[in-house]
């Protein structure tokens, strides 16, 4: 049933692939009548069971293969399987050789797929490959399945205005079709797309329409879940206008089809309707009706075996338990959201066809809400310690699967260490840990010696306006109108923390940003008379799981240096990567090895580290790091190493048996204001499998890159010399610099990782 929950969670984009394979299916025989049933009726893994004997079993004509591969791919995706739905489609058109009519079906399917799974350029080309295919004598069924799909991507690509336009043409090609059902599909569909571009009247207009010509349709489940679709979207709706027909639109759209329900005696159709009741109730503060509601949606979910729906429901629970003020039985109600949604996470993820809202936005306020009452119960608690500690376990389970979701790769935090940095008491190191509720940032600062909280009375909105603000003005080299950011937000974030990090000789500071302030470089915090990276040495890590503190062994290092002096791609030469790799060159002598601009290929990088274990390697060349990974990308001379890549050379392999111990990148950057790309950035040595990263959140001045990364690798050669008071000593050596004194020049660079 995952399928039908993201229509109903995530995006109204239903039932798309049905519609189109409803073209190719009219030559379905009467022996594939016990499996549509099956599939009918929810029953999912049933009917693929039917369908794949049929496939392995009989000999088929090459029609008959390609309507059941495609039947087989609704069913998979109805089960959330959408890799399978995919692997179907594509196994179809290898079959579908010059038959128009199914190519232009099969292009509509693996479009939706290509939309759920959040690879929009490929749905596009999926769309415009069915748009091309459509043939002359196409029934206006097919023609209307076609442009409903072609203004599904629009509105994923926010072209609400032609989205419209196109839905209405496809209604009308229903309506044409004498097609009711997806007339219905297409109007919700535009009500979305209506919703989007701010049109609340003409949405609200054309989920009515819909609601209305469902009700002249007989009792069945088709109705049923359309009717929650209407109901659930018009509920979003009213989240940003408030609206008495709207409210009573859902109403009636969600008690049609809870009765409708009943007189099917379908669990799962009770489920979804008793619970978005529950939700409309909670809206309208009603909450003793939502509490009693929400508790039956979650037992038919219990019944029906639901986990995409049960988390919902036991998440709207708490909220509702927590605002009754019954803390004691919300943050249980929570904990069991939390774990239902654990093994499903990625399903919902790759889903979801909103790709307007982040990941950060749909899912993370559950593990925010957790962590809000387990800090609140901690401040009268006897044993703050163990509250503190779930709730800090809470945000790290949210950091796991959001850079899971942005990689979009369940195994990219497996190979990482579990170790618990906060509990292996470093002496004179300090991890700051900031969790941004809506009023308020909690401060978590674990010393050797334990754990304490700190709170600070500022908004999270507050906090995103002045952080953003600072970052433009770090970047402007000719003024100081930063200065005043940068000790506004020291006395916020960092003056309640002082007496403690002074009193245990702290003299490393680990901190474990969270939004927005993955943008900043907090090392240019100032205290009125200094900066912050005056005091301690700063580092930047994910997360407690996802860092490895290991010293760097630096007797057996090989190293290698990468870059591109040359203007390439349309990018600007970069004068002093020269003169950088010469300078690191001598200092590392035999043990590095050069590749420099059209030796710098895509082809020679894999080479040489599939042919030497090096475990530093220095990219000089410019790297752009975007909110879609999919855009991030480190520049060399003949292309570009997209992360996917750069993993795939530089993670464990035969000949390497320990990860790499540093990757630098000197030349890359993130956007003001992007915390998905600072994200990004921060999770490069993740990603690549690399125990720590020196990277740059902006492009800064060539030859100040050239001394700072100089100085960097000149005191790392010391002694017992961490990376990161490496990194400290190379930036206070620019500090002492007049003309380089300014923070553009360079607080960019940033540890992260390991950083011993």
């Amino acid at each position: 049933m995952k399928y039908i929950a993201y229509c109903f969670l995530l995006s109204l984009f239903c039932h798309t692939v049905l519609s189109a394979e409803a073209e190719i299916t009219d030559f379905i025989q009467p022996y594939e009548q016990n499996a549509r049933l099956f599939f009918q009726q929810g029953q999912y893994e049933q009917a693929v069971q039917q369908w794949q004997q049929r496939l392995n079993t009989e000999k088929l004509s090459v029609p008959q293969k390609i309507d059941i591969l495609s039947q087989l791919a609704q069913a998979y995706q109805a089960m959330g399987l959408s890799q399978k739905a995919i692997d179907a489609l594509q196994q179809a058109l290898t079959l579908a050789n010059n038959d128009k009519l199914r190519l232009t079906a099969l292009y509509v399917g693996l479009s939706d797929l290509a939309l759920a799974t959040r690879q929009e350029r490929l749905a596009r080309d999926y769309a415009d490959r069915s748009l091309f295919n459509i043939p002359d004598n196409a029934s206006q069924r097919l023609r209307a399945t076609v442009l409903n799909n072609h203004a599904n991507v629009l509105t994923v690509e926010a072209y609400y205005t032609d989205a419209i336009d196109i839905y209405t043409q496809s209604l009308h090609n229903a309506q044409q079709a004498d097609d009711p059902i997806l007339s219905i599909r297409i109007l919700i569909n535009r009500a979305h797309a209506y919703w989007k571009n701010t049109q609340i009247p003409q949405a609200l207009d054309s989920l009515k329409l819909a609601y209305d010509t469902l009700n002249q349709f007989p009792s069945q489940y088709t109705k049923a879940f359309n009717l929650i679709s209407i109901g659930e979207l018009t509920q979003r709706i009213l989240q940003t206008q408030k609206n008495p027909d709207g409210v009573t639109l859902a109403y009636n759209s969600l008690n049609t089809a809870l009765s409708l329900a009943e007189q099917l005696k379908d669990n799962r159709l009770q489920s979804y309707a008793k619970g978005y009741l529950g939700q409309l109730y909670e809206r309208e503060n009603r909450l003793a009706d939502a509490q009693k509601l929400t508790q039956q949606a979650i037992f038919f979910a219990q019944q029906s075996h639901i986990p995409e729906i049960l988390y919902r429901w036991q998440w709207q629970l708490g909220r509702i338990l927590a605002k009754q003020n019954q803390i004691n039985d919300a943050i249980p109600t929570y904990r069991q959201a939390i774990a239902q949604l654990q093994p499903i996470r990625q399903e919902i993820a790759f889903g979801y066809r909103n790709t307007t809202q982040s990941f950060r936005d749909t899912i993370s306020p559950l593990y925010f809400e957790l962590a809000d009452l387990l800090l609140q119960t901690a401040k009268t608690a006897e044993n703050k310690k163990i509250w503190l500690d779930e709730a800090r376990d809470t945000i790290e389970k949210l950091k796991t699967v959001e850079l899971q979701d942005y990689f979009q790769d369940e195994c990219v935090t497996n190979s990482q260490a579990k170790q618990r940095i906060l509990d292996t008491g470093i002496p004179h190191t300090a991890v700051i840990y900031p969790i941004l509720l809506n009023n308020r940032i909690e401060m978590l600062l674990s010393l050797p010696d334990g754990i304490q909280q700190f709170t600070i009375p500022f908004t999270q909105n507050a906090l995103k306006d002045e952080v953003n603000e600072f970052r433009f003005e770090l970047e402007t080299r000719n003024t100081t109108d930063y200065l005043p950011y940068a000790q506004r937000l020291y006395n916020w974030l960092i003056r309640p923390l002082e007496a403690e990090l002074q009193k245990q000789a702290i003299n490393t500071l680990v901190l474990i940003p969270d939004g927005v302030l993955r943008t900043i470089p907090l090392a240019t915090l100032h205290d009125g008379k200094q900066f912050l990276i005056e005091r301690y040495a700063v580092v930047t890590t994910l997360g407690l799981t996802l860092t490895d503190p290991k010293p760097i062994d630096k007797k057996q290092l090989n190293v290698l240096l990468t870059g591109l002096s040359e203007g390439v791609q349309g990018y600007p030469a970069l004068s002093n990567i020269n003169q950088e790799i010469n300078i690191l060159k001598q200092l590392y002598g035999d043990k590095a090895n050069i590749l420099m601009n059209r030796e710098f290929t895509v082809a020679n990088f894999s080479n040489a580290l599939n042919i030497t274990p090096y475990n530093v390697v220095h990219i000089a060349s410019h790297g752009q790091f975007n909110s879609d990974p999919q855009k991030t990308f480190l520049l060399t001379y003949d292309g570009r190493l997209d992360m996917n890549r750069l993993e795939k050379v530089i993670r464990l392999n035969n000949l390497r048996n320990e990860p790499m111990e540093l990757l630098t990148l000197s030349a890359c950057q993130t956007a003001v204001g992007d915390d998905q790309a600072a994200l990004g950035l921060a999770s490069i040595a993740l990603k690549a499998g690399a125990r720590s990263a020196l990277a740059t959140l902006w492009s800064i001045d060539d030859q100040a890159t050239t001394q700072l990364i100089a100085e960097f690798y000149r005191q790392l050669q010391k002694e017992g010399m961490s990376k990161a008071k490496a990194l400290q000593n190379a930036q206070l050596f620019m500090l002492k610099q007049e003309k380089y004194r300014h923070p553009a020049f360079w607080a960019a660079f940033l540890m992260i990782g390991n950083w011993l």
